[in-house]
């Protein structure tokens, strides 16, 4: 009897405990999201970018597939006490919750600016500068749009009593990090190819800090 009193007393702590999962229904947003983030960017690859003449690395595209497993395993390693307790309850998953709607309000922002950057730069012709849209203010407005993407998924993929999600934010990181080597040497070759003056009041890719 004393043993099962103190497993009932286990319980009752275990349940009156604070969470410490991501709730279930901001889990299922954030996949949605990194679906559509890859499946459109894929579509994009596909469909509207046009082929390079420079094939990407076999490293570059282990790199790449690497990123996108991580991602999903960030949302889900914070995710998984509510998923794992979601099979022995049975209880639905409520996806609107306070952090979605405007969650997902940025996510949609930054996914059809972005392609709307790229399908413009798919429509420009051979060495023309891009001066329209985003690109009046940023260099590389598409890759802005990258960092706000995964931003967005930080802020709805976040455990209790944080912000963000962290690893999320560690793949944030590396992407800015990546994208921010590329727009600043982009913004070098603009300046080279149309002049120093026509990049000089852009910035590179993100607004206010380089």
């Amino acid at each position: 009897m004393t043993a099962l009193a103190r497993a009932q007393l286990r319980a009752d702590e275990a349940a009156a405990a604070p969470p410490t999962s991501v709730e279930l229904g901001r889990v299922f947003v954030a996949f949605a999201m990194l679906a559509v983030q890859g499946t459109r960017r894929l579509y994009e690859c596909r469909f509207v970018l046009r082929p390079s003449k420079s094939p990407m690395l076999v490293p570059h595209w282990l790199l790449g597939i690497a990123f996108y497993t991580f991602m999903g395993l960030a949302v889900w390693i914070h995710g998984s006490g509510a998923i794992l307790a979601a099979w022995t309850s049975g209880r639905p998953a409520i996806v609107v919750t306070p952090r979605v709607p405007s969650a997902v309000a940025l996510f949609l922002m930054a996914s059809l600016k972005q392609n709307e950057c790229h399908c413009y730069l798919a429509g420009l012709k051979k060495y023309t500068l891009p001066s329209e849209g985003l690109f009046r203010h940023l260099v590389c407005p598409h890759y802005s749009c990258e960092c706000v993407i995964y931003l967005a998924i930080a802020f709805v993929a976040a455990p209790p009593g944080s912000l963000f999600n962290p690893s999320v934010l560690c793949g944030l990181v590396f992407v800015a990090g990546n994208l921010g080597v590329t727009a600043r040497t982009t913004k070098q070759w603009y300046a080279r190819k149309f002049g120093a003056d026509n990049v000089a009041g852009r910035w590179a890719m993100i607004p206010f800090v380089f």
